[in-house]
This record gives C-alpha cells, sequence and structure tokens, in this order.
C-alpha cells in the first residue's frame, strides 16, 4: 500500500513563489528609490544667493580731542569738590560750577555724583508719558541692567558694572512709581535732593565757590591732557606730531582740579591705523565707530586722514557733531571702527571656481549644473562676498570715471561676447557650495 507524503509539497510550492515574489518586488522598490534619490539628491552641498551685508572693522586706540579748558581752584589745595551742575550739563558764562569743602571725602564726592544722575533721571523720566509705558518693558529693562552687571562682574569689569548702577535704581524707581508703590516722581527728587543736603553739611566748612570763565559743557573729569590733544592743533597736525603728543606727559595744574570746561559741542577721534585701512576711510564721508567703554556706536565724520611721510601708517581724524549723554570720554580708549561695509552673496571661499579663465561658481539649474561667473568684493576668514557683473563692467565710462550717455540720457551698455557662454550670477541662483566632477552641463543625476 503506497504511502501518503507527509508533507503538502503544493503548499510548500505556493509558498516559495510567495517569498519569491516579495523579495523581487523588494528589490525593484530598493532600485528605484536608489536611482529616484540619486536624481534628487546627488550628493551637493546647495544655498541660496541672496544678499548680505558684510562690515570690514578695524580696531585702533582713539584718542579723544576736543577744544577745552581745566577749571582749578587756584587757592585751594584740598578738600572735597561738591559740582553744581552735572557731568555734561551747559553752563553759562560765570556760571556756578561747583562748591569746595573743608572735609575730603572721596566716598562722599562719589555718592553726590550719583545722586545728581539719578535725579536727573528721575526729572527726565517726570516729563515723559506714563501712559505709554508699561511695567513689562520696565521690567525687561531692569532685567537687562541686571543680567549686564552681572556679566561685568563675572568678567572682571567692575567699573563698567558700577557705572549701571544709577540706570537701575531708577529704573526700579520708574516701575515703583508706574505700579502704585511709590506716589510720584517729586518726592523721590525730594528725598534725594535731602540726602545731597545731608552729604554736604558732614563735609566741614565751604571753602569757596568755582565760577565757569567761559560758557560750554561742564565735565568734573580731567586728565591734564586738555591742551596736548587741541582740536586746535588738527588742521596743521603731522604724523609724527601726532607721535609726539601720545608721548607728552600730562600738564600739571595749580591749585584743585575740579573739571573741565569743553567750549565746543564738536569734538574728535584720532586714531593710527594702516595707510591701507585709512585710504578706504577717506574715500568715505562718515563711518561707525564703536566706543567699547560706553558700548556706544556713533556715526562720525572723517575729518581728516594724515599719512606717515616714510612709512605704512596713517592717522584718521573723524568728527563727531553730538555729545552723548552718559558718555564715557576717557582720554584713550580701544574703539572699531567700519572701514567698508560690502552687499553681496556670501558664500565660502572653497565654493570659487575658475572656467575658462573667469572665478565663479557652479549654480543648479532645474536638472543641470552651469557656471555662473562672479565679482569678489571681500574675503575673509574664509568666506567671500561677491556679486554679479558691475556696473563698470556694464557701462561705458568717460575719462573722469562718469558713465557715457546716449541722446536720450541712457547708459551706453557694453557688449561682451562671453557674457553668453560665461553668465553672471543673479539673485535667488542655487549656488553649489560642494560637490565632484562639476562641469557645465552636466545632470544632476550623473
Amino acid at each position: 500500500m503506497k504511502r501518503k507524503s507527509v508533507f503538502d509539497t503544493g503548499y510548500l510550492s505556493r509558498t516559495g513563489l510567495y517569498v519569491l515574489t516579495a523579495v523581487l518586488a523588494f528589490g525593484i522598490l530598493v532600485y528605484a528609490a536608489y536611482h529616484l534619490l540619486g536624481r534628487f539628491s546627488p550628493g551637493l552641498e546647495l544655498i541660496d544667493a541672496v544678499p548680505t551685508s558684510v562690515s570690514k572693522t578695524v580696531s585702533a586706540d582713539g584718542y579723544i580731542m576736543r577744544d577745552e579748558t581745566a577749571v582749578y581752584a587756584s587757592d585751594i589745595f584740598g578738600g572735597s569738590v561738591a559740582p553744581a551742575v552735572r557731568d555734561g550739563s551747559h553752563v553759562s558764562l560765570y556760571g556756578k560750577i561747583a562748591d569746595v569743602y573743608a572735609n575730603s571725602s572721596p566716598d562722599t564726592e562719589t555718592r553726590l555724583t550719583e545722586l545728581d544722575e539719578q535725579i536727573a533721571l528721575l526729572e527726565k523720566s517726570q516729563s515723559e508719558n506714563r501712559s505709554v509705558q508699561s511695567a513689562s518693558g520696565l521690567d525687561a529693562d531692569i532685567y537687562s541692567d541686571l543680567f549686564t552687571i552681572r556679566s561685568h562682574c563675572e568678567d572682571g569689569n567692575y567699573a563698567d558694572a558700577l557705572a549701571l548702577r544709577t540706570e537701575l535704581l531708577v529704573g526700579i524707581k520708574k516701575r515703583a512709581i508706574l505700579t502704585g508703590e511709590i506716589t510720584d516722581y517729586a518726592s523721590q527728587i525730594a528725598m534725594l535732593e535731602g540726602e545731597k543736603a545731608s552729604l554736604r553739611s558732614g563735609l566741614g566748612a565751604n571753602l569757596g565757590s568755582v565760577y565757569s570763565a567761559s560758557a560750554g559743557y561742564f565735565f568734573s573729569d580731567y586728565d591734564g591732557y586738555g591742551s596736548i590733544f587741541s582740536s586746535d592743533r588738527i588742521d596743521s597736525m603731522t604724523f609724527e606730531d601726532f607721535l609726539a603728543m601720545a608721548e607728552t606727559e600730562a600738564e600739571p595744574g595749580t591749585g584743585l582740579c575740579i573739571g573741565t570746561i569743553v567750549n565746543d559741542y564738536k569734538w574728535y577721534l584720532a586714531c593710527v591705523m594702516d595707510k591701507a585701512d585709512a585710504g578706504g576711510l577717506a574715500k568715505r564721508y562718515s563711518c561707525e565707530v564703536m566706543f567699547r567703554y560706553s558700548g556706544t556706536s556713533l556715526d562720525m565724520k572723517v575729518y581728516r586722514v594724515i599719512s606717515e611721510a616714510q612709512g605704512d601708517r596713517a592717522v584718521v581724524v573723524l568728527q563727531c557733531g553730538k555729545m552723548p549723554v552718559n558718555f564715557d570720554y576717557t582720554r584713550v580708549q580701544p574703539v572699531d571702527i567700519v572701514t567698508a561695509t560690502y552687499t553681496g552673496y556670501e558664500i565660502p571661499s572653497s565654493a570659487v571656481r575658475v572656467a575658462g579663465g573667469f572665478q565663479g561658481v557652479y549654480v543648479k539649474d532645474e536638472v543641470t549644473i552651469e557656471f555662473r561667473r562672479i565679482h569678489i568684493l571681500y574675503e575673509n576668514d574664509g568666506k567671500v562676498i561677491c556679486s554679479g557683473k558691475p556696473d563698470s563692467m556694464k557701462y561705458e565710462t568717460n575719462p573722469d570715471g562718469s558713465f557715457k550717455t546716449d541722446e536720450n540720457g541712457q547708459r551706453i551698455e557694453i557688449f561682451d561676447p562671453n557674457d553668453e557662454v560665461y553668465p553672471w550670477i543673479s539673485q535667488n541662483d542655487i549656488i553649489v557650495v560642494s560637490g565632484t566632477e562639476l562641469y557645465s552641463g552636466k545632470t544632476i543625476n550623473d
């Protein structure tokens, strides 16, 4: 008798067919996905050609020059000075500047200065429209001051931290007034004035009052260099004259120094730098200057550039026509000067290629790679700022540099056959930053 097979061979055949079909389907799917992804992800790093601006800065030591006159109490040689006007305030001819008291107390003098600053800020706040102020806005200012003070302390910049103390205290008082914790500004100002009177009474006898010999702006700090770095020397100053001024010792005064009267609101900044950087500034009307001590940026006019006769340096003199409030006028201080600003497309230097003797980049043009010429404006730290065809290459120019025009007043274009073979980059082109075996006409799925 024939035995019945234990295994169902039909079942095994069907199962094997299903498995084989599944494997083949999966293989086809993988193959299709590989080529599809290869088409859209060819291993190229791409960026868009979008305009951006980059500034070139030069760091230098800036020397403040201005028209000023030192103020001394010629017949008094000791004691405490209690200014009658605030720093930066305008004083009239023969106006009272300060009182001098018998007892010397630097701490009291410092506190009196702080009180004057707080009173000035409160008086300014008193005239502001309180309806547009908000507690959240004041909170943001207070927290910003707190974090800045903390940052200065962590960096060891204790002087900068102390400089924000008055602003922080006034911010806290303004918030308290806005939220009703304190009734008004007048009571706060009166309280501070009372503290001033109390402090002055503790300084002993009044040795005398000092009055201004000219109208101007009063500053309680004076370093003895006012006549050395006088602004009236700028127009005739040589490079060597400036170096000699920088090496000169401060001039001693007679009597107790009260401060200085700045006679003109215009003041100047003189900086030594390379001739190349100075030459860039000489072509500009003005430039932006960051004063690190104050954390303030000012727009200053390029007043004069004085080149070294036998060397590669120059002195650039910048002019400012305003006197900012709470500004640090330390005679010599570090500054950062914007010597040039470039606007164009920022790309890595490694993306710049050469084709047909022209510098350019490869761009993605639908499904192909194409070459585009570029005009490099600036290069630094592995980055390039570039543009398309500059106007100087687009249009015909006259000997004086102006553009030639036709009878209709339109600029006359220059025909360049290379523009058709090697077009220029334009905005929103998709730039190939990195890739291998790049050439014009290459399809992306190669």
